[in-house]
């Protein structure tokens, strides 16, 4: 076997997901030559002829997507994942693989995909909306929970796809996904997609404000798609955040013990040095009230104080009032502190 075969050869395992230690680290070395990069191309041209004879139209987001995982979890820098040529020149032939397959595909072929894409177009949705003071457990088709908070909606098929489970939110939300390699789990949030394969995490992506995601097992990845091309925004962690401010570009990477992010399902909210006007906002959905604050000094006070959704919202105040030294009255369902 000659040398250009070696490198083609290791560059078919590291796709595959079969490379040794040893290898990848040999991968690594060998990407940032222009020499390994003509080879990764000629390799995705075998890959996407060897296809077209074998009739199997390619899952282009899956492969990519596939290639993109891989490259997360070796990036030397652990979290960030940056978005090279050599990524978007896969994408261009796995989009040129697929072409010529649906130019040379026989009319045999091309009813059966009219039949399933039939199918998928009559597929039922389901649609659940909580409003303001109202939180729910939904239970999702492959057996997956979904605790959905106050003013927020989820949008899911009856039945996931054979190849992924895509999911839509708008708010907040905990997830415990089962786990499936072969399918993963891929929540649109905006332009933001969250993809994982079986683990635990939040999700905040209320409309017209920054999206976080927090992980407290597992591996979950972030991305930006912007005309179907996905931007990577970060790869996290148990214990592991993400804040992505979509007006400014801007992404916060943080820690957050996951004893706080397992405990908001339960009703627990767990506030670390959180001004007081994030806080009244996050009681006007979880209680269904309106808090207003009658002076901006109290309204930028940092506070931190453990509190808990299952006692009434005048005790809660009381608490409240305490860690941020203010005062307050309640009428009915408004709340003035000042």
């Amino acid at each position: 076997m000659d040398h250009k075969t070696e490198k083609k050869a290791l560059i078919r395992k590291y796709i595959n997901g079969e490379c040794s230690a040893e290898e990848i680290a040999e991968i690594k070395s060998l990407l940032a030559t222009d020499d390994l990069s003509v080879l990764f191309d000629e390799v995705m041209d075998e890959i996407a002829a060897s296809t077209v004879d074998q009739y199997n139209e390619p899952d282009l987001e899956y492969a990519l997507d596939k290639f993109h995982e891989k490259q997360s979890a070796e990036n030397i820098e652990g979290n960030i994942l940056p978005l090279s040529s050599k990524n978007i020149k896969l994408r261009r032939y796995l989009s040129y693989a697929a072409a010529v397959l649906v130019i040379i595909g026989s009319i045999s072929l091309l009813i059966p995909r009219l039949g399933k894409k039939t199918q998928q177009y009559a597929q039922v949705y389901q649609h659940f909306e909580n409003p303001n003071g109202k939180r729910s457990r939904i239970l999702l088709p492959d057996s997956s929970v979904v605790y959905l908070g106050s003013g927020s909606t989820l949008s899911f098929p009856s039945k996931f796809a054979a190849n992924m489970r895509a999911i839509s939110l708008r708010g907040e939300a905990f997830f415990e996904v089962t786990k499936n390699p072969k399918r993963p789990f891929i929540i649109h949030t905006g332009n933001i997609v969250t993809r994982v394969l079986g683990t635990s995490f939040k999700v905040d992506a209320f409309l017209n404000q920054p999206v976080s995601v927090l992980v407290s097992t597992g591996k979950v990845r972030v991305d930006r798609e912007v005309n179907k091309v996905l931007h990577p925004i970060a790869v996290l962690l148990p214990g592991q955040s993400v804040v992505w401010n979509e007006k400014t570009g801007q992404r916060e990477l943080g820690s957050t013990p996951v004893s706080d992010i397992l405990g908001w399902k339960n009703g627990k909210l767990v506030f670390r040095k959180t001004k007081l006007a994030d806080i009244a906002t996050i009681l006007e959905r979880t209680y269904n009230v309106a808090i207003a604050i009658n002076n901006s000094a109290i309204a930028e006070r940092q506070i931190r104080v453990n509190l808990t959704t299952d006692i009434p919202l005048s005790k809660l105040i009381k608490i409240l009032s305490v860690a941020g030294n203010f005062n307050y009255k309640i009428n009915q369902n408004h709340v003035s502190i000042f």
